[in-house]
């Protein structure tokens, strides 16, 4: 096990309470997809060290601690606003635990269950995730078992690829457009997903989705192309990366189009 992942189960063991009322999103996820969701994955996706909770505005039971009064005896503080004692992002050995939700969250399930102390990043279309959710069960190397929600992985694409381009870095644009390879690639079943992807033909924003992808990945040298390829790095399975990375995403396209 890497230091990456103990830290991250480390994280899932402090906040065992709570995992009831949160879902996983970020990074995290496509990692949980392929060893515990799919399993038997031979590549493991590049997981970014930071962890991403989605607090979900439908919380009704609350432990009788928030998330800040259990954790911040032993997790380090990053300010926010170096003037300004709160809000705070609390991190364990440099790794960030960021906590994120859409706009109508009540601050009164923020400050019962994350705690008013610490920083809830509001983002656009959240609720794709927080709505179109499983339950997965995984398991440290310790035997310890924790039951988490993560996002189907139709809703993990659509979001990303809702709002990569909103990423003010190409780095971070890059990673997002990655994960939805990984998925495309390794999702074991690609019929169910591609259907499930159909489903969203109704949310409002569908079209936006649909021209990121045809900018990005409109032909192989497109720029989606050439960021996935990169961010993937050598690939001892496939000859021509690139290819295999436009053929996925053409695939989808048109796959959306019927």
């Amino acid at each position: 096990m890497t230091k990456q992942e103990k830290i991250f189960f480390q994280v899932l063991s402090d906040i065992k309470e709570f995992l009831e009322n949160l879902i996983l999103v970020g990074g995290w996820v496509p990692y949980i997809y392929a060893k515990f969701l799919w399993k038997g994955i031979n590549k493991m996706p590049l997981a970014t060290a930071d962890i991403d909770l989605g607090v979900s505005a439908m919380t009704k039971k609350f432990p009788s601690k928030s998330i800040y009064q259990k954790l911040s005896s032993k997790y380090g503080e990053h300010h926010i606003s170096m003037d300004r004692l709160f809000p705070v992002v609390l991190h364990l050995e440099n790794v960030e635990i960021h906590f994120i939700s859409s706009e109508d969250l009540p601050k009164e399930i923020a400050h019962k269950l994350v705690g008013r102390q610490i920083n809830i990043d509001k983002v656009e279309h959240f609720d794709i995730l927080l709505n179109n959710r499983i339950t997965v069960d995984v398991i440290d190397n310790k035997t310890n078992r924790y039951r988490l929600h993560i996002p189907t992985p139709a809703a993990f694409i659509y979001h990303k690829g809702l709002t990569f381009t909103d990423r003010q870095f190409d780095d971070a644009k890059a990673k997002d457009l990655h994960y939805i390879y990984y998925i495309l690639r390794f999702c074991l079943n690609p019929n169910e997903l591609i259907s499930d992807l159909i489903k969203f033909k109704k949310h409002k924003s569908f079209s936006n989705f649909k021209a990121n992808l045809t900018k990005y990945f409109q032909r192989i040298s497109s720029q989606g192309c050439i960021m996935v390829e990169r961010e993937n790095g050598p690939d001892e399975y496939i000859d021509d990366l690139r290819q295999d990375i436009f053929e996925r995403f053409v695939q989808l396209r048109e796959a959306l189009e019927k």
